[in-house]
C-alpha cells in the first residue's frame, strides 16, 4: 500500500480539507498522512482561516518525512506566505508526486488573501507540481483571465502551465453554463475534455479537495495523468450525488459512494 500525504487545512464540516482528503485516500487503498495548515469554520457565505503557527507545520512536515517514505502528496488551503515556503522548501528536497490544489476560492467565497501569497505559490510551488487543479475562479487568478465559457479553458491552462507544472486541470464544475460539468486537462502529451451530467444537490462541498485527493491517489498507485483524472472525476460524482444533506442549501460530498454503489452515479450519461 503507497503512503500519501494531505498537506491543508481541517474543514468544520468535514467535506472538504484534511478529512476530505483522508476519507478518499482510504477509499481508494493508499495510506493518508497528513499535515494540518489551518482550521477552516465554514458558514453561510463566510469561511473563517485560522493558520496554525508556521513553527507547527514545520514540526508536522518534519514529523512525517524523516519517518515515512511518501509516494504522493496534495496540498490544499495552505494559509500564507510563510506556510508555502515552508512546504515549498521541504517538499523540494524530498522527491514525490504532488498535487497542487491551489485553494483561494471556496464556494461560499474567497479567502482573504494577498498579492504575495498568490505570487509566491506561482514561484515556489507550482514549479514542483506534477498537477495543479484549479476551480474556475482560481484558474482566473492564476492565469489572468476571465473565464465564463468553456472555450476559454485550454488558454488559461496555457498560461498556468507555462508557470512550471506540466499537467493543469481546470474545474469547470457548475460554474459554467449548460447541464454538463466540464473539465479540462492540458498536459505535455495534449489536451483532455471531461463532460458528465451535472447532479442538482446542495451537496457539493468538498467537491475539488476530494477531487484533487482521488488524483493523487491514482497517481500514487501507478495509473497515469489522464487516466487518474478520469477515475477522480467519476469518483467525486457519486460523492455528489450520493452526497450529505445538512439542510436545503447545503451539504457534502460523501466519499463512501463510490464503493457503495460500485461506481455507479444517478442521472450519467
Amino acid at each position: 500500500m503507497e503512503n500519501v500525504l494531505t498537506i491543508a487545512g481541517s474543514d468544520s464540516l468535514a467535506g472538504g480539507g484534511l478529512q476530505a482528503d483522508l476519507k478518499t485516500f482510504e477509499e481508494l487503498d493508499t495510506f493518508g498522512l497528513s499535515a494540518v495548515t489551518s482550521l477552516v469554520t465554514i458558514l453561510p457565505q463566510q469561511v473563517h482561516v485560522t493558520p496554525v503557527a508556521n513553527t507547527v507545520l514545520a514540526q508536522q512536515l518534519t514529523s512525517i518525512l524523516t519517518q515515512v517514505s511518501i509516494r504522493a502528496a496534495k496540498t490544499g488551503l495552505l494559509g500564507g506566505v510563510d506556510a508555502i515556503h515552508t512546504v515549498a522548501t521541504q517538499l523540494a528536497v524530498t522527491p514525490m508526486i504532488l498535487v497542487v490544489d491551489p485553494v483561494f476560492v471556496f464556494k461560499e467565497g474567497r479567502t482573504d488573501r494577498q498579492t504575495t501569497e498568490l505570487e509566491q505559490m506561482k514561484r515556489d510551488l507550482l514549479p514542483l507540481a506534477t498537477v495543479v487543479t484549479p476551480n474556475l475562479a482560481e484558474a482566473e487568478l492564476l492565469s489572468g483571465d476571465t473565464l465564463t465559457r468553456a472555450e476559454q479553458l485550454p488558454g488559461a491552462a496555457q498560461k498556468i502551465q507555462a508557470l512550471g507544472c506540466p499537467n493543469v486541470v481546470i474545474k469547470g464544475g457548475n460554474r459554467l453554463p449548460g447541464n454538463q460539468a466540464v473539465d479540462y486537462l492540458l498536459t505535455p502529451q495534449g489536451e483532455f475534455w471531461f463532460r458528465t451530467l451535472k447532479v442538482a444537490t446542495p451537496a457539493t462541498n468538498g467537491a475539488g479537495c476530494t477531487f484533487s485527493a482521488a488524483i493523487t491517489a491514482w497517481l500514487a498507485r501507478g495509473v497515469s495523468v489522464e487516466e487518474a483524472v478520469q477515475r477522480a472525476k467519476t469518483f467525486v460524482r457519486a460523492g455528489i450525488a450520493y452526497g450529505v444533506r445538512f439542510n436545503s442549501t447545503t451539504g457534502s460530498v460523501w466519499q463512501g459512494a463510490w464503493r457503495q454503489h460500485g461506481g455507479q452515479q444517478r442521472g450519467q450519461s
